[in-house]
């Protein structure tokens, strides 16, 4: 053990146990312990069409799917509040580590191997924050998810097209209408022609309600010929 471990423990975030060099080496995960790795609330959505964040973002109805020009929706995790999971996101958009996200999503395309749902694909956008949320926060937690999914797929990140326009309060204590009325008009696209014809998947954190993913989806409908797919870390 390293001066540097015994200063700086890496600790789990969803038990609190100390991760060794040795799990590091051998098992590849570096912000889970075993265990918890093991024992992750996958949801499966990958193989799952029609899933629950599918429906979430059409109302479960094929043609609201098809106006959304919504190829597919899946999400890694499912999010329960009081559970570990609620601790590590918490710990990924407002203590300072991203990388979470990054590890999250790049298991997610581990788990995800061996099916298709990555492919097929253009280009990938993270949820964007507004400049000034930015500022305080420091970093966009779903650009280190898209960053996370881009180094095992080589498929591009674009952080410069899809804008939030509108410093919205938190949506997470409002209501489903409170939710819908705070993020509409909150996006907006710019030089929607360079995107043109693009199979593009719009990544976030966490989708609740979808108003947020859905207004942003809406904005995208600017550019001519696009198809989307989301993907979301979690799903609550």
């Amino acid at each position: 053990m390293s001066l540097f471990d015994i200063l700086y423990p890496r600790t789990c975030p969803f038990c609190g146990r100390y991760i060794s060099d040795r799990q590091i080496r051998e098992e590849h995960i570096e912000w889970l312990c075993v265990d918890c790795w093991k024992h992750l609330p996958r949801t499966e959505q990958d193989i799952l069409r029609d899933n629950s964040t599918e429906e979430t973002l059409t109302d479960g109805r094929s043609e609201i799917k098809q106006a959304m020009r919504l190829e597919k929706a899946a999400a890694y995790l499912f999010f329960e509040k009081e559970h570990p999971i609620q601790w590590v996101i918490h710990r990924m958009k407002y203590r300072d580590q991203p990388m979470l996200g990054f590890w999250l999503a790049r298991q997610a395309l581990l788990d995800w191997r061996n099916e298709t749902f990555f492919e097929d694909l253009d280009l990938i956008v993270p949820m964007p924050l507004h400049p000034k949320r930015l500022r305080e926060r420091g970093y966009n937690q779903a650009e280190y998810i898209a960053l996370g999914i881009s180094e095992l797929t080589g498929i591009p990140v674009d952080t410069t097209h899809v804008l939030r326009v509108r410093n919205t309060p938190k949506q997470a204590r409002q209501t489903g209408d409170e939710r819908k009325t705070n993020v509409a008009n909150a996006f907006a696209v710019v030089h929607p022609e360079e995107l043109k014809d693009k199979h593009i998947l719009v990544v976030d954190d966490l989708i609740t309600t979808g108003e947020t993913m859905r207004s942003c989806l809406k904005a995208m409908k600017r550019i001519k010929g696009a198809r989307f797919s989301v993907f979301a870390l979690c799903k609550a």
